[in-house]
């Protein structure tokens, strides 16, 4: 009988450079709280469809995970918008012991005869340990990893800001201005003091918000960008370490404590001694953010 690590696998599968438009892409769907509900919206729907009725699914939350069944459809407005109108959506309400997961964040669809039993899964709710040591030990890394990108091409610079791209051809310290919003040691196998941050790099006018591993001063992997389309600050997000073998090799995910006036979002990471490697990122617009 499969159990935990099938879905687990699931998430590993994922795409790392998923995006909202492959919402739903190799099982693995954000879920929300709408209107005392627990929906998933189905964004791409296909045939046969995922999220028929009966449709089983791990929900992962703040505090647990447990199996959840989807108890019925229904059309509903506010989990996108089209040429910057809201779109009626098919939901996928969800039937299932809420009160042990805490706010639901992500779900993994799984088969018929999964089992969630045995669990080893561990949660960490990670809390925001920024400090002058933080940016005394990782600010000259963030600054070194913008200048190789920025050389590179791979730093996203405004088309309008002329400045930017001039400083792209000899980028200085002095021209690289960061903030590193949040931090938190993640406990990881392979790899001693592993922390897990959010930082925002600026080039004149132009900016980037990444997730990064650091380890002993050192910047694990490639910057994972957190982009701004999902427009909710650092400091709206709560961040949760799910490590679902307990062996230290966990997903960081991070979701909206409270709803802000745009909606919704939900951000998953697979976390590697390699660096850190997005599957999700999504948001429920309910605002028609795109005609503001």
């Amino acid at each position: 009988m499969r159990r935990l690590f099938f879905a687990a696998a699931l998430v590993l599968a994922a795409p790392a450079h998923a995006q909202t438009r492959a919402y739903g892409r190799r099982g693995v769907y954000p879920v929300y709280e709408t209107a005392g509900q627990w929906a998933i919206f189905d964004k791409a729907p296909r045939r046969p469809n995922p999220l028929a009725l009966g449709a089983r699914l791990l929900v992962i939350g703040s505090r647990g995970a447990q199996v959840f069944t989807v108890a019925r459809a229904s059309g509903t407005w506010g989990g996108a918008c089209r040429d910057r109108r809201p779109v009626k959506l098919r939901a996928a309400l969800l039937r299932g012991p809420r009160r042990v997961v805490g706010r639901p964040i992500i779900a993994l669809r799984v088969p018929a005869r999964f089992v969630l039993k045995d669990s080893r899964a561990r949660y960490r709710a990670l809390a925001n340990r920024v400090s002058d040591a933080t940016y005394k030990s990782l600010e000259g890394p963030i600054k070194e990893a913008a200048m190789r990108d920025l050389q590179a091409g791979s730093f996203p610079l405004r088309p309008d800001d002329a400045a930017a791209q001039t400083v792209r051809q000899s980028p200085k310290p002095e021209d690289i201005q960061v903030k590193i919003d949040f931090a938190a040691p993640v406990p990881m196998a392979g790899v001693k003091d592993a922390w897990a941050l959010v930082e925002e790099t600026q080039v004149s006018a132009s900016t980037r918000r990444c997730l990064r591993l650091a380890s002993g001063g050192r910047l694990l992997g490639p910057c994972a960008p957190m982009r701004r389309e999902l427009m909710a600050e650092t400091d709206l997000l709560e961040f949760v370490a799910y490590d679902p073998s307990g062996r230290g090799s966990p997903f960081l995910l991070a979701f909206t404590k409270s709803t802000p006036m745009w909606g919704d979002e939900r951000w998953g990471f697979v976390l590697r001694p390699q660096g850190p490697q997005p599957f999700l990122a999504d948001s429920m617009d309910v605002r028609c953010r795109e005609g503001f």
